[in-house]
């Protein structure tokens, strides 16, 4: 009995004495029963309230820890229990590579949802179709994903020891090389996260632009925008130019400026001029859904004597905003022609001195 004793306290196998290879699967027994109590009821129960609160950011935090897989903590138990024995250095080694690696990939998959879930985020705030949101997170998630990926490798080679300068030397000229070649399309994929994240405009958006581009926005795309133009076609515009622009974005008008010019001829009498902002005013407050600001005699021009009128429409509709200014304009001509007075065009009197 008591050889057994010594030999269970004493004796080595593979370096060990069967007492530290006792503690050591005690440690795992106990380490993977704490790992499963919080896989189990920890996470559960934080699954369970998440579902209780309107927020979808708890249910993110869930999901990101029920990425993790029971090898996962199976392997983390075992590193646990071998830290109560005797390990050669190449032991070490190779366990802190699979540990790098298997951790590493845990923590890609986590950053994968984390994009995807900021994503579908960001364009569902962006009232886009289906289709284009569809095509938007799906090339996106592409890019950000190879960039993960990229990042992750070379985070793993640096910490396994191997020199990474070079790599990354090697990286940077071709991604010098690859810019230079594709120096519009990158130009056109960043504007397209400009328009997302500033959003100047969105789909559905009526816009016009210094270049005499004008119409409705159908789609948002990594490389161009689509415009139904007012004639019926589609115009197709790069991010990049389309930004480089001055957009007047007429979606959100709560109410339309207008200013109204009215010339008439120099011998108006001057009692006919003092009741032109008078008629005016009716005219443009008859219609209804528009206020008065202002009508005053602005210039004296060559051949005319000018009238400068604002007023506003309450509600932006284009339509609406023609229709009243046609009747408007009837009723101009319809006052003007009660009291005598008339209306200038581009005339030249010549004196001739005798």
């Amino acid at each position: 009995m008591d050889r057994i004793r010594a030999w269970f306290d004493y004796g080595l196998v593979m370096g060990n004495a069967p007492v530290t290879y006792f503690y050591a699967a005690v440690a795992f027994a106990v380490s993977l029963t704490l790992l499963y109590l919080v896989k189990n009821v920890v996470v559960a129960r934080l699954k369970a309230m998440a579902e209780k609160t309107a927020t979808d950011l708890d249910d993110l935090a869930v999901d990101l820890l029920d990425k993790f897989r029971w090898p996962d903590y199976q392997l983390l138990a075992f590193y646990v229990a071998t830290r109560y024995l005797e390990r050669s250095a190449a032991f070490d080694k190779a366990l802190l590579a699979v540990l790098l690696v298997v951790f590493t990939y845990r923590a890609i998959t986590m950053a994968q949802a984390l994009i995807t879930y900021w994503l579908n985020k960001i364009a569902s705030q962006r009232q886009l179709s289906e289709t284009a949101r569809l095509s938007v997170v799906n090339s996106t998630q592409i890019i950000l994903r190879t960039l993960v990926w990229v990042a992750a490798v070379l985070f793993v080679l640096d910490n396994m020891g191997v020199n990474i300068s070079s790599v990354l030397a090697g990286l940077g000229i071709g991604g010098v090389a690859v810019a230079l070649a594709s120096q519009a399309i990158l130009g056109d994929l960043f504007n397209f996260f400009v328009i997302l994240l500033d959003k100047p405009f969105t789909v559905g958006d009526f816009i016009i632009t210094d270049t005499a581009v004008c119409g409705t926005v159908e789609k948002l795309g990594l490389k161009s925008v689509h415009i139904r133009n007012l004639s019926g076609e589609i115009l197709v515009v790069s991010n990049s130019k389309l930004l480089a622009m001055e957009v007047k974005n007429y979606q959100h008008m709560r109410r339309r400026r207008v200013v109204l010019k009215t010339a008439v001829v120099y011998k108006t009498p001057i009692a006919k001029l003092k009741l032109i902002p008078g008629i005016i005013k009716e005219a443009v407050l008859a219609p209804g859904g528009t206020t008065f600001d202002r009508c005053n005699l602005s210039n004296l021009g060559d051949f005319s004597v000018d009238f400068e009128t604002v007023y506003y429409m309450e509600d932006p509709d284009y339509n609406l905003f023609m229709s009243t200014k046609e009747k408007l304009l009837q009723s101009i001509i319809e006052r003007f022609g009660k009291e005598g007075i008339e209306f200038a065009y581009p005339t030249r009197t010549v004196f001739i001195q005798k």
